[in-house]
């Protein structure tokens, strides 16, 4: 019967270098101990349990055949994913969303219907009414999601935009208006200071309209995740004696199994410990905030952005969310960096298996079927 086996990579941030945990039995190498791999260098903890386990295979007449699985932590909040092996859940064809993202009757979000349908800003907010850049058009949210929600609309002339036609300079307009909005709100309300953009494509993912948009939501709370985040990356800064966890993160993860590549100040990887499927970040160096976020930096997301959904695309995958997240009041000091997580969701087939079971709902526990190493060299090919 397999063994359990432990592994704690522990990586600094200069050079990446790894040698083993507790005392050195050579130059950089990992040991055994029983059944136990420690792999380390101080700064980063990477830990990983392969778990063994038996299944009957029915191919095999019933037959138990030894299995393996991956638990991973994640070395700033503690959030659990295991990695399965066996048969992957890569759908083999995309999924016709013709009648899908047929224009409906009425969409509030089309070029025809936005000016009626949609509610300017106040004036003191902003003069402009509506918020535009390029194409993207920034209006706000009917749902009061937040004390301030803002949607905004990537192109009201276009009903629909498939994966491979959200370009880098839509996605880049709409995240400039997006910024210039929170800059707008933390103007008229400074105790907004958690900020974050976020995005559902098509019903699997929670959209409620097919015309892609994404949306913000600025109040003085934050969101569970983003707190804790903010809060872990202070705690880390604290141990570490004053630097970034995520300049430290991005350094280590730099030429790894997990690099994706850079575009302009933003570092694209893949977590250690996903929470979702083919879940890939961008850390943008040198910002703690939404409103810090330049339009260079805006660009370079839509640039990185749309790499990853292009390959989503050459994956038949349909669709995503995403979210772009500050760090709160405390950012600049926590040593907090702006963090852009997207990941697939389930495409929208007619009768369709979601991809949030009680591992993910109720414990907090990704299941993932493809190893953050595996999306990693099928991202960097694009980049």
């Amino acid at each position: 019967m397999l063994a359990d086996k432990d592994r704690l990579f522990r990586q600094s941030p200069v050079g990446a270098a790894r040698v083993p945990a507790g005392p050195l039995p050579g130059p950089g190498y990992p040991t055994e101990r029983g059944s136990t791999t420690f792999v380390s260098v101080a700064a980063i903890d990477f830990e990983e349990h392969e778990l063994a386990a038996q299944v009957p295979d029915l191919a095999a007449g019933g037959a138990w055949t030894q299995v393996s699985l991956r638990w991973r932590r994640d070395p700033l909040t503690g959030a659990s994913a295991r990695i399965l092996t066996g048969v992957k859940l890569q759908p083999t064809a995309r999924t016709d969303l013709t009648a899908l993202t047929a224009p409906p009757a009425f969409c509030p979000f089309d070029a025809e219907r936005l000016e009626q349908a949609t509610v300017p800003f106040p004036a003191e907010l902003t003069p402009e009414g509506r918020i535009r850049q390029g194409s993207a058009v920034v209006v706000p949210n009917i749902m009061a999601y937040a004390t301030h929600s803002a949607v905004g609309i990537y192109d009201p002339g276009r009903h629909f935009l498939d994966l491979d036609e959200l370009t880098p300079s839509l996605i880049g307009d709409a995240l400039a208006a997006m910024v210039r909005h929170a800059h707008c709100v933390r103007r008229v309300d400074p105790s907004a200071v958690w900020s974050s953009v976020n995005a559902n494509y098509l019903p699997p993912s929670g959209a409620s309209l097919v015309h892609p948009h994404l949306q913000s939501a600025h109040d003085a709370f934050g969101l569970t995740g983003q707190r804790l985040v903010a809060e872990r990356s202070r705690g880390w800064r604290e141990q570490d004696g004053g630097g970034s966890y995520w300049t430290a993160l991005a350094e280590v993860e730099s030429g790894g199994p997990r690099w994706v590549g850079q575009t302009g100040r933003v570092a694209w990887f893949t977590p250690f410990a996903p929470a979702g499927f083919h879940e890939v970040w961008g850390v943008v160096g040198g910002a703690a905030d939404v409103t810090e976020l330049s339009e260079e930096d805006c660009a370079a997301l839509g640039d990185g952005l749309s790499r990853v959904l292009a390959v989503y695309q050459d994956w038949n995958l349909a669709s995503f969310n995403y979210a772009l997240a500050g760090g709160g009041p405390r950012a600049r000091e926590d040593g907090y960096q702006v963090v852009f997580k997207v990941l697939s969701r389930s495409n929208p087939d007619p009768v369709y298996r979601s991809d949030a079971t009680y591992f993910e709902r109720l414990y907090g526990e990704a299941l993932i079927d493809l190893s953050p190493e595996e999306v990693a060299e099928g991202v960097r090919a694009r980049f």
